[in-house]
């Protein structure tokens, strides 16, 4: 059975930008890896990769999952590997969402995700999560009864 890869975002990204994360689980399971960055210091912007192995997807702030691609066992490991080694965010102005991109090209330069994926999701940093919802369509998993 394949995993499926996504975009998960939590918070509605009115006030503030959503938080943005990856997500490799193999469907209809409910658990998989949330590969994310979160701050570790507000005041110099410094951020930290987490790696939750065993994630609860529809955990109690997720919004919404938006999928990216399916991916094999092989495919998988290279994705976890490259995600392992991808920096976080390390000084002013960037966030979740650009790691996030930043995932998304190297993913993408070893064809592990679609031809202008980077593209798509370059345009839709700071926007709101309904918004990003609507331009998904049915690529897009409601989670926490979010619509």
């Amino acid at each position: 059975m394949a995993y499926q890869l996504s975009v998960s975002i939590s918070g509605p990204g009115t006030s503030e930008r959503a938080h943005w994360g990856l997500v490799i689980h193999k469907p209809p399971n409910r658990v998989g890896d949330l590969l994310h960055v979160r701050v570790i210091d507000e005041d110099t912007n410094l951020f930290a990769f987490e790696n939750r192995s065993g994630h609860v997807i529809d955990d109690q702030n997720a919004w919404g999952l938006a999928k990216i691609a399916m991916l094999d066992d092989v495919q998988r490991a290279k994705a976890l590997s490259m995600l392992f080694n991808e920096k976080p965010p390390s000084n002013g102005g960037k966030d979740c969402q650009d790691w996030v991109l930043d995932a998304l090209v190297s993913l993408e330069v070893e064809e592990l995700v679609p031809d202008g994926t980077t593209q798509t999701w370059t345009s839709r940093t700071g926007k709101q999560t309904k918004a990003i919802q609507h331009e998904v369509g049915l690529n897009w998993e409601v989670l926490n009864g979010r619509w």
